[in-house]
C-alpha cells in the first residue's frame, strides 16, 4: 500500500524469529537492544545508503514491541527522521500481560478455576518482573517463557514516552479501538505525554484490532485466524502524513 504511493518499503524478519537462541551470543545479557533495536538501525543505515532513497526521510514504523521501543531506536540513530508507531504500549509489558489473560478469562463469561489458574500464574510473573532484588544472571518465568533478568532489567529502565518527549523529529502514534492487548490505557499514556508537542500526530480507529484489522465486538484470539487487510485508510493515512513531512516521498 505504501509502495504504490511512492514509498519505499523495507520489511524484514526479527531476528529472534529468524535464529532463535542463536541470535545471541550470551543469553544472560541478552536485552531488547539485541532483539530489535540493533536490526532496526541497521536497516535504517542500509537505506541510507541506497542512491534510490532520500537518505534525509527515512521513517521507522513499529508495531507493538517495535512501537514501544521506537522512541529509543530513533535516540541513537541521528538517521531516522520520524517514526510511526502502532498500538505500542506506555505501561510495562508484566502489567499488560495480567491485563490480557484477565480480559480472555472473562470473554466468555465467568472465570473458570483453569482461567484463575492462568491469571494467578500471570499475577506471580508480573511479581518476578517487580522483583527489587532482581540481578544479572537470575532469570524470570513469565507464563511458559524464562527470560534473563537482563533482558527484564533492561525494559524496567525504559520509560517510551519519556524517551519519545525528549525527540524532536516527527512522530505518529496509531492505535486500534478493539485492541486488547494493547490498550486505550496506553494510546491515553502517549497522549499525556506527548499531546501538547507540535511534533506528534494522533490517531485512533475504532473498530481495528491489535493487527489493525477491523472486526466487531469484542476482539479474541480467534480472529487472528482469520484473514485480512491493514484498512486502505491506515495505509493512506500514514502515506499522507509521511509525504506530509516534507520533500520527496521516499
Amino acid at each position: 500500500g505504501l509502495s504504490s504511493r511512492g514509498i519505499a518499503v523495507l520489511r524484514y524478519t526479527k531476528r529472534s524469529r529468524q535464529y532463535g537462541a542463536k541470535s545471541v551470543e550470551d543469553l544472560n545479557s541478552f536485552t531488547v537492544k539485541e532483539e530489535t533495536i540493533d536490526d532496526a538501525r541497521a536497516a535504517v543505515a542500509m537505506m541510507a545508503a541506497m542512491p534510490e532513497i532520500n537518505a534525509k526521510r527515512i521513517f521507522v514504523a513499529g508495531h507493538s514491541l517495535g512501537a514501544f521501543v521506537g522512541p529509543r531506536i530513533a535516540a541513537g540513530d541521528e538517521q531516522v527522521a520520524g517514526l510511526i508507531l502502532m498500538a505500542g504500549n506506555t505501561r510495562p509489558l508484566e502489567d499488560l500481560i495480567v491485563e490480557q489473560i484477565r480480559y480472555l478469562a472473562k470473554l466468555n463469561g465467568a472465570i473458570t478455576p483453569e482461567a484463575q489458574k492462568q491469571i494467578d500464574a500471570a499475577e506471580e510473573a508480573a511479581k518476578e518482573f517487580k522483583n527489587p532484588d532482581l540481578k544479572p544472571g537470575m532469570s524470570v518465568h513469565l507464563l511458559q517463557t524464562t527470560l534473563p533478568a537482563s533482558y527484564v532489567l533492561d525494559l524496567r529502565n525504559y520509560d517510551p514516552t519519556k524517551a519519545a518527549a525528549a525527540l524532536a523529529i516527527p512522530i505518529y502514534v496509531l492505535q486500534g479501538g478493539r485492541d486488547y492487548q494493547v490498550g486505550l490505557a496506553d494510546f491515553e499514556g502517549w497522549e499525556k505525554a506527548l499531546g501538547n508537542k507540535p511534533n506528534v500526530k494522533f490517531k485512533l480507529y475504532p473498530e481495528l484490532n491489535h493487527p489493525f484489522i477491523a472486526g466487531t465486538g469484542p476482539s479474541s484470539p480467534a480472529e487472528y485466524t482469520k484473514p485480512g487487510h491493514v484498512p486502505e485508510e491506515v495505509i493512506a493515512d500514514i502515506a499522507a502524513w509521511v509525504t506530509a513531512q516534507g520533500g520527496t516521498p521516499k
